[in-house]
């Protein structure tokens, strides 16, 4: 999708760069957490852009209509979607067990979101070459848990 490209071509890339000196220092997991802060805080300020100037793009991909015609409750949850992303980035600077609930947090409103698109749409199921936008996040989301583990590991294989 247009966010997960933003992600991979523009914002990870300046995020490295970035964090590389002071990466050098830093624990694999907390890296990890700012990382994941800086791309989710920008993933966010993505989703508000096409809430509002992109035509609902991500929302209408995903099979739910467009943000200004959806009812009062499903706006709110896609605003809140919104900025579950920045404060993911606050909390991670804050580092440790904050970082993480931060992480969580953005992983529960992502598949929670996903799941009212695909399971609310009063559809029978996704046609068969169509996202199915509950699926796309929870493999998302567990991709991040597993790198989560890996950087936990590393850290803990790096101090012995």
């Amino acid at each position: 999708t247009l966010d997960n490209t933003l992600a991979l071509k523009v914002l990870l890339p300046s995020v490295l760069d970035a964090t590389n000196n002071e990466a050098q220092a830093s624990l694999p997991l907390d890296q990890f957490r700012k990382l994941m802060g800086v791309l989710y805080g920008g993933a966010g300020l993505a989703h508000l852009y096409d809430l509002f100037l992109g035509g609902s793009q991500l929302l209408v991909a995903a099979g739910a209509p467009p943000f200004e015609t959806l009812p009062l409750e499903g706006r709110a949850l896609a605003l809140l979607w919104c900025a579950v992303g920045p404060l993911c980035a606050a909390l991670s600077r804050m580092g440790g067990r904050v970082a993480d609930v931060g992480l969580i947090l953005y992983g529960l409103v992502e598949v929670f979101g996903a799941g009212v698109i695909r399971f609310g749409s009063g559809s029978d199921g996704v046609a068969v070459g169509e996202m199915d936008p509950f699926v796309n996040a929870v493999v998302v989301q567990g991709i991040v848990a597993l790198a989560w583990l890996y950087s936990s590991k590393k850290e803990v294989e790096e101090r012995i």
